[in-house]
């Protein structure tokens, strides 16, 4: 066989040689889960301002790494410092009238007391004087003079009694008011606590792009946060994939930025669902034109926590990733199931 007729098989075979190996070792690199559509993150905050007031202080930088329990803004708390000694002073004020009350009242029920022993003798005096102007020792006049100063003590005792129990009623009001007065100061207390808001955990602070001095409102977003005690990637996988995932599994993580380092991971979610419905201006239901040749699956998004993040390597929240899940992706399957379907 002459050189030229050889020389075209030889350039045929190796390009086919060419392409099995490039096809083994495609289905070799996949036979587990792989994705390329994955990415960094950590759970994120605002850090706003927690009572309305004008910005005095930022205690970070942008980028700084803070520890739990370290301040990051300060609201001016002069404002909120004065607003809890005002209620201290109506709390105080309160206890005072309480007290002056509580005077009343013991100096009602003494005078009770005087009048009920009072309203004694004069009963005594009474039954006595009907006795004897029964008998005729003394005249009925007397007997009835007795009887409306009996009748007068009663009536003394009675509003007396009435006297102590609105006295009573008034008290109960007081110490109602001095309730509310109270509930209130807690809240100024809190309020006043509020004016400094602090790292509630380990991380980082981001888009510190403000100056002190503005006014701002409860709620209002400042900077962000990034929470670094934990770290997650989420991983798109095709549809065809997810029937294979469970959490629990394995997952090795590869960041564009460190290549050559692995890091490991758990899948701890798969997450139920992904928005494809759209519907036009009219209330339509809007169906997109896709290709009939290459139809591709629908992607879902897979958790994936860090279970052990290198301390020396500096993660950023977003970075891309590739993902490899240890588990089998029966890739024949799929392929023929999907070239049947065309």
């Amino acid at each position: 066989m002459s050189d030229q007729k050889v020389r075209p098989f030889f350039l045929a075979a190796l390009v086919a040689g060419i392409l099995l190996a490039a096809a083994l070792w495609y289905l070799y690199r996949h036979r587990r889960p792989f994705t390329q559509n994955a990415f960094l993150y950590a759970n994120t905050r605002a850090v706003t301002a927690l009572v309305p007031g004008y910005l005095e202080t930022i205690h970070v930088v942008d980028n700084q790494k803070v520890k739990k329990g370290d301040p990051l803004i300060t609201i001016y708390r002069e404002p909120y410092r004065l607003a809890m000694e005002s209620l201290r002073h109506q709390l105080d004020a309160e206890d005072a009238a309480i007290q002056s009350l509580d005077e009343k009242i013991r100096a009602a029920q003494s005078a009770f007391a005087q009048l009920e022993f009072e309203l004694k003798n004069l009963r005594y005096l009474d039954d006595k004087a009907e006795i004897m102007a029964g008998e005729e020792v003394v005249s009925q006049s007397y007997a009835e003079q007795k009887k409306r100063a009996r009748q007068g003590g009663e009536a003394a005792l009675d509003a007396q009694r009435h006297t102590i129990e609105a006295l009573r009623f008034e008290r109960k009001q007081l110490v109602a008011t001095r309730q509310s007065i109270a509930r209130q100061l807690d809240s100024a207390k809190i309020n006043y606590q509020q004016t400094i808001a602090y790292a509630l955990a380990d991380g980082t602070v981001t888009n510190v792009s403000i100056a002190p001095g503005a006014y701002c409102t409860a709620g209002e977003t400042l900077f962000g946060f990034v929470d670094t005690r934990t770290w997650f990637v989420q991983a798109n996988f095709p549809e065809s994939e997810l029937s294979e995932i469970r959490p629990g599994m394995v997952a090795k993580v590869w960041l564009w930025q460190y290549p050559e380092r692995v890091l490991r991971g758990v899948v701890t979610a798969i997450h139920f669902s992904a928005e494809r419905r759209a519907s036009a201006s009219t209330g339509l239901p809007s169906v997109a034109k896709e290709n009939e040749w290459f139809l591709l699956p629908q992607r879902f998004p897979v958790q994936i926590e860090l279970t052990d993040p290198p301390a020396d390597l500096v993660l950023h929240a977003g970075a891309s990733a590739y993902v490899e899940l240890d588990c089998e992706t029966h890739q024949l399957r799929q392929f023929f199931w999907q070239l049947f379907l065309w």
